[in-house]
């Protein structure tokens, strides 16, 4: 180890390597020197900083450990060797200086709110679904209630009290959307290093009791109801009554529809793209539009700053769910969910006789893996046919004249 006396024209004479890296060692104060780099990308001039070499611990058995103390072009000498011999202090009385500066990097990457955008930059590079959503559900569930603590702190019985808050609410689903990705968060923290352990292995959903399971939310909406509700639609602001109509004769979810763009949309051909970055399932999804469909599309305005078809304030897609929601349930004097729909959509698929396997695809639900993996074919026709069947069925109960190939399902389980 090359050892002099330093001083500052010493170390203003000292040259970066031509590749690697080298130290020169103060003999006034043992253990304290400069390392240089040699010039890169980032440093075309090579770098220069203040080190510290000493053992964690006693004996000439302990560690052996550098520490970096400054830049030398930021920090004279005098105060780099003053701040050095502080440091040995601190190594005699026991500390071990290089330890403490990882764990205060950590706990300062460990913070909840930095973790989180750390975990929404990891998100966006895999191109994860729902981004969005995931970070929003997160930071209300976590973030908000706890404040900016460092993730060691985070508490099994704080996770689960936010989930309960929900559950007790009324909201099972957000319930378990906190739940399973406050899950999916942790783990991820873990495997950076940033905790030790997930709070939450281990924690599984209680099973529903019978009487839950036989009481649970959601609805099929018979034909009295769908009818109401059509023929209220009318009443409602817009675009809200063509949106919701379209949901009826889709089936499709509400937050993929909302976003539906003029660019997505083929009304000659009669389809929809839903693209993968917005489908729930990360999977690109064709919905076939029947001519009651594709009406209500042409018939919404076109602005020249919004892609959507359906544009609220601002020219984002359409939200405020609740508000626009309350005023049809009145109108039509129906309580039911706008995921009712898709349910009835989907139950309407089984009543007209269409195979599970064929309403699935067409409510872009994920298939088992093999069949996933193996079974490429879209059935694009029989998906347009079922499609028609569907909205001829559901315009035939708004009209009072159902179409009469429907199969009536107790009719065939008593033949």
């Amino acid at each position: 180890m090359k050892r002099e006396r330093l001083t500052e024209q010493r170390v203003a004479r000292l040259k970066a390597p031509e590749s690697g890296e080298t130290f020169l060692w103060d003999t006034d104060t043992p253990g304290f020197g400069i390392r240089c780099y040699a010039p890169s990308v980032r440093h075309p001039k090579g770098r220069r900083v203040w080190v510290l070499q000493y053992r964690a611990g006693h004996g000439r058995g302990a560690r052996q450990r550098r520490l970096v103390i400054g830049d030398v072009a930021r920090l004279s000498l005098d105060e780099a060797r003053t701040l050095a011999r502080k440091r040995f202090g601190e190594i005699a009385d026991g500390r071990d200086p290089q330890a403490e500066q990882r764990e205060t990097k950590r706990r300062e990457d460990a913070r909840l709110d930095k973790a989180l955008d750390a975990y929404d930059a990891y998100l966006g590079r895999r191109g994860a679904v729902n981004r969005k959503y995931i970070v929003s559900t997160l930071k209300s569930g976590l973030l908000t209630p706890l404040g900016k603590i460092d993730l060691d702190e985070v508490d099994r019985q704080a996770i689960v009290q936010q989930i309960d808050q929900r559950e007790e609410a009324g909201k099972p689903g957000a319930a378990q959307d906190l739940r399973a990705k406050a899950a999916t968060f942790l783990n991820w923290a873990v495997n950076r290093g940033l905790i030790h352990a997930n709070p939450l292995a281990g924690y599984r959903r209680e099973r529903m009791t019978r009487q839950q399971a036989t009481g649970r939310r959601g609805k099929r909406l018979d034909e009295t109801a769908l009818k109401a509700i059509w023929t209220a639609c009318e009443g409602v602001s817009r675009p809200y009554g063509d949106f919701v109509r379209l949901l009826m004769l889709t089936g499709q979810r509400r937050l993929e529809t909302s976003r539906m763009r003029w660019r997505d949309v083929d009304t000659a051909g009669g389809w929809w793209t839903i693209p993968a970055d917005e489908a729930k399932n990360g999977r690109e999804h064709r919905v076939p539009l029947p001519p009651a469909a594709v009406a209500i599309i042409e018939g919404q305005p076109r602005y020249a700053r919004s892609p959507y078809v359906f544009t609220g304030r601002g020219l984002r897609p359409m939200a405020g769910w609740s508000q626009r929601k309350a005023d049809l349930v009145k109108k039509s004097g129906v309580e039911f969910g706008l995921h009712d729909l898709r349910r009835t959509f989907r139950s309407g698929l089984t009543q007209l006789g269409i195979e599970a396997e064929l309403a699935e695809l067409m409510l872009n639900h994920a298939r088992a893996d093999l069949i996933e993996t193996y079974d490429r074919e879209p059935r694009w026709k029989d998906r347009e046919a079922a499609a028609k069947r569907w909205a001829d069925h559901l315009l035939g109960v708004v009209s009072g004249t159902p179409p009469a190939d429907v199969v009536n399902l107790e009719d065939r389980r008593r033949a």
